[in-house]
């Protein structure tokens, strides 16, 4: 079966966010879901940009890519192309 790191959009992990990750995993994907807000959640998409800049673009990516190692060790990230 597929194994899935899913990262969360700007506002956290969100219900919508996990219930998506719920349908997924009942489709039988596994889905890891790390939270990179520790946490915290946000009602406007504003709200959400704005913690990241406070928390640092560069350490919400550095937690992203220490997700990837641990929930899928051996795996690394590829930029794509900017559109």
């Amino acid at each position: 079966m597929a194994e899935l790191l899913l990262f969360h959009h700007a506002q956290g992990q969100t219900p919508g966010f996990l219930a998506f990750a719920d349908e997924l995993r009942a489709a039988g994907i596994t889905v890891h879901t790390p939270d990179l807000y520790d946490g915290k959640t946000f009602a406007s998409l504003e709200e959400g940009v704005n913690h990241a800049r406070e928390v640092g673009f560069g350490t919400i990516l550095e937690r992203g890519e220490q997700a990837l190692q641990t929930c899928l060790p051996g795996s690394s990230t590829q930029a794509s192309p900017s559109a």
